[in-house]
């Protein structure tokens, strides 16, 4: 079978403290340094990121998985949420436990962009920020709240383009951070996991339409709870099942 790669270059331009900027990354990043290459000239960092994951057409529901940016370790291995430390990322056993998503091979670009697996769904993916850290916290620490408000805007119209071409009707993020940004109203999501332990589903309007539902799960990696597994599942599940209902 043929491999399919959603791994492409991208380019960041720093317009102020470049080499402060290149000298956190090149310390907090130098695991991954091959996926970094800087242009001390016009101060330009050329970068590997992954994604929007889009998969062939069919009759299924169309859902957009929206995560905030992509894990180094992902990008080196082609694909989302990718195995680290050797184990699997546990985003997949989420996914199956719903019951909404049959597949027991190994996971990578191909089988989703063919839609190799059983669901009632069409999976999208794709990253808020295309940079990637070890933690989307790190894009202000690195680059400085003037340039993150810039990804942010840069970041929405992206998005906004991905979700009007394929007429997505629903977007769950996985995170806080992307579904603040994206979602209609302006305010945030604290607290949000006590909701979601109570089996509350968190919802709202993407921020440029009112008929284009956007939720709001557990993180992927999110391990809080002894009873994590189930308390993932029953959420993610529970919007699943809005999204067939509706």
């Amino acid at each position: 079978m043929d491999t399919i790669s959603i791994i492409h270059e991208e380019i960041v331009t720093i317009e102020r403290d470049y080499y402060q900027v290149k000298s956190v990354i090149q310390d907090k990043l130098r695991k991954w340094s091959d996926l970094y290459v800087f242009d001390d000239l016009n101060h330009r960092i050329r970068y590997k990121t992954e994604g929007p994951l889009i998969p062939d057409d069919n009759s299924k529901i169309p859902v957009l998985i929206l995560l905030s940016n992509p894990h180094p370790n992902s990008v080196k291995q082609g694909m989302f949420l990718s195995p680290n430390r050797g184990r699997a990322n546990p985003f997949w056993d989420t996914l199956r436990d719903t019951g909404f998503f049959t597949y027991d091979g190994k996971i990578d670009a191909t089988v989703m962009i063919k839609n190799e697996y059983q669901s009632p769904f069409r999976f999208f993916m794709a990253v808020l920020f295309p940079f990637p850290t070890k933690d989307p916290t790190h894009l202000i620490n690195f680059f400085g709240k003037t340039e993150y408000k810039k990804m942010i805007e840069t970041s929405k119209a992206t998005i906004k383009k991905l979700i009007v071409d394929y007429n997505i009707m629903n977007i769950i993020c996985f995170g806080k951070t992307q579904y603040d940004i994206m979602k209609y109203s302006h305010n945030t999501s604290n607290n949000y996991i006590s909701f979601l332990k109570k089996g509350e589903i968190i919802q709202d309007k993407i921020w440029f339409s009112e008929i284009i539902s956007i939720y709001l799960t557990y993180p992927t990696g999110w391990r809080y709870a002894k009873d994590q597994r189930s308390l993932k599942k029953e959420g993610l599940k529970k919007v699943l099942n809005s999204i067939v209902n509706n």
